[in-house]
């Protein structure tokens, strides 16, 4: 199914607001980091996702004719490195799945490869950061609930 061009114009605000929020709240994951690799990985995903936010930009422009103003974004209070870490993974994989549905729903072949380029990002992303738990010596145990087809 197709998606209307309000809807994506609707979508493009969101994914702004939502790629600029997680490039600051990697940049602040990069700070609590305990090795200079992690810094350095963090500083990267955050790189990714303020260039993600960008292209959004650049696409909200070029079908509006109107240059996007993103709220600002706050700073983010992280208590546990760790809890943020593993929130991450899951963030980023709902990224993936969500691009990918709009990758789908698009017929415009520069909209689609970048929907496909940014849903690439997002689980890169996913697949990194269990390197910085290891990095810590933590187990990527995720605490996801599953519920069962029987019950």
């Amino acid at each position: 199914m197709a998606i209307t061009k309000s809807e994506l114009i609707c979508d493009l605000k969101e994914f702004i607001q939502d790629e600029l929020t997680d490039s600051v709240y990697y940049q602040e994951l990069a700070r609590m980091a305990p090795t200079r690799m992690s810094q350095e990985l963090l500083m990267e995903m955050s790189r990714d996702e303020k260039m993600h936010a960008e292209w959004y930009m650049k696409e909200y422009c070029r079908l509006t004719g109107r240059k996007y103003k993103p709220d600002p974004v706050p700073p983010p209070v992280i208590c546990n490195y760790e809890q943020a870490l593993k929130q991450r993974i899951l963030e980023e994989t709902n990224a993936y799945e969500a691009y990918g549905k709009v990758y789908q729903s698009v017929c415009d072949p520069g909209l689609r490869q970048l929907f496909w380029n940014t849903r690439t990002d997002e689980a890169q992303h996913a697949m990194r950061i269990p390197i910085l738990l290891h990095e810590m010596g933590v187990d990527c145990d995720i605490k996801v609930s599953h519920y069962s087809m029987i019950d």
